[in-house]
């Protein structure tokens, strides 16, 4: 028999709801997925007044992407955690259901959000100062890892309520570094650190979504920018994760040296010098240019909102949980923008119960949606739109010619 046949699927279907009892698991089939599912609360039910740490997790989803202590996990659900459905494509998991074409398509396609940082050890990793001021303005630190933190409507309280939850207390004690800098440089040649690392050298501007850039080594991917190191964490933190990584973070792909107590102070004065920094202005937003021949639904569809957008502003018609830029999540409220359809597109976001309806545009004459675009990629400079959320939200920046499909497709009035 056939094992991607309607009658074997079936037959399978009906023995796991037989055995479980109760209906225990669902067989659920939607845009993205066709998993088994448990049961489970809501996600993350979200508070007016956030009290305590645990509010401030559970309201701003943290566990949509990461493993929280003490949280339950989001991959109860498959539709709603990005990391774990990824995590169960790549692993084979969702091959018995979907065509073989269909789903080598999307390993293929898949690169980012495979994996995110474990939150255990943060306390270990990071100063409380830096935690506390990037998650309310979160940038790169892995110049080519592809995904990001996403940016939150998070205020100061909210980000030492989370600071508070993942123990995150270290701040500097003030004491100089005892090694010699010039030795340690010496070191971070001879062990080759920027075969992973930058150390402000990353590129000045940030690769594309589906750039190349993001199929290199793991472990290369996963590094961190260097020269954030003195922001980023306390001398004693250095040093320990310079002794031994893995005892931090079992995963890290961080090799451990074997370093002396010596080398251990003389890299750690190294990587705690000042860095020289550039006085840079914010590059002009990009400017789209409209193309000369007209442009339909199905070719935006393709390359961009049924492709990457619809993660988050999934189909309205769609059961559950729809994204957090559609049902609400990551903290936001709701504003019912499915981008999964050309429908959705057109009715726009909800506002004080009024759909704006496409082109939603900007004082400046730029439609809302390309606006968010283009403000993508200042955000991962570190410049923030106080009036626009760079989108995709937590990815890279899409490449200026989709800006210009999708810019083109808007002013020609959205052809079928």
């Amino acid at each position: 028999m056939d094992l991607r046949s309607p009658v074997f699927t079936f037959l399978v279907g009906a023995a796991i709801l037989v055995a479980t009892g109760a209906g225990a698991f669902v067989l659920v089939r939607d845009a993205d997925i066709l998993a088994l599912r448990l049961p489970t609360k809501p996600l993350a039910p979200t508070k007016h007044a956030l009290e305590t740490p645990r509010d401030a997790v559970e309201h701003f989803q943290c566990n949509r992407c990461h493993v929280v202590p003490g949280i339950e996990p989001a991959s109860a659900t498959l539709s709603a955690n990005c990391v774990t459905c990824h995590q169960a494509i790549t692993a084979g998991r969702l091959d018995l259901w979907y065509k073989d074409a269909e789903v080598q398509r999307w390993k293929e396609h898949l690169t980012h959000l495979m994996r995110t940082p474990d939150l255990a050890s943060l306390g270990q990793r990071v100063k409380r100062s830096w935690l506390v001021s990037w998650l309310q303005a979160p940038h790169a630190v892995r110049p080519l890892y592809g995904a990001t933190m996403p940016r939150m409507k998070l205020g100061p309280r909210d980000a030492e309520l989370l600071a508070d939850f993942f123990h995150v207390t270290e701040e500097d004690a003030h004491e100089p570094p005892s090694g010699d800098a010039a030795a340690g440089r010496q070191l971070y040649e001879k062990y080759a650190c920027a075969t992973c690392h930058f150390r402000a050298d990353a590129p000045p501007e940030a690769p594309a979504y589906g750039s190349p850039e993001f199929r290199t080594a793991p472990a290369r991917r996963r590094a961190p920018d260097l020269k954030h190191v003195r922001a980023r964490m306390s001398l004693a933190q250095l040093r320990q994760w310079l002794r031994d990584p893995r005892a931090i973070l079992p995963d890290t792909q961080m090799p451990a040296f074997a370093f002396t107590p010596k080398e251990v102070d003389d890299l750690a004065a190294f990587l705690r010098e000042p860095i020289p920094q550039k006085a840079t202005a914010p590059r002009a937003p990009y400017k789209p240019r409209l193309l000369e021949r007209e442009v339909h639904y199905p070719e935006v569809a393709k390359k961009l909102t049924r492709h990457l957008c619809y993660h988050c502003h999934s189909d309205s018609r769609r059961a559950g949980d729809q994204g957090p830029g559609n049902s609400g999540g990551f903290g936001y409220a709701g504003v019912s923008l499915d981008l999964a359809t050309r429908e959705g597109i057109l009715r726009g976001i909800q506002r004080e119960g009024q759909f704006r309806g496409l082109p939603d545009r900007l004082e400046d004459g730029t439609p809302r949606l390309v606006a968010s675009l283009i403000a993508r990629r200042a955000e991962l400079e570190g410049h923030h739109h106080p009036a626009v959320l760079g989108m995709p939200l937590g990815l890279p920046p899409i490449p200026d010619e989709d800006i210009d499909l999708i810019s083109t497709w808007i002013e020609q009035g959205a052809p079928r």
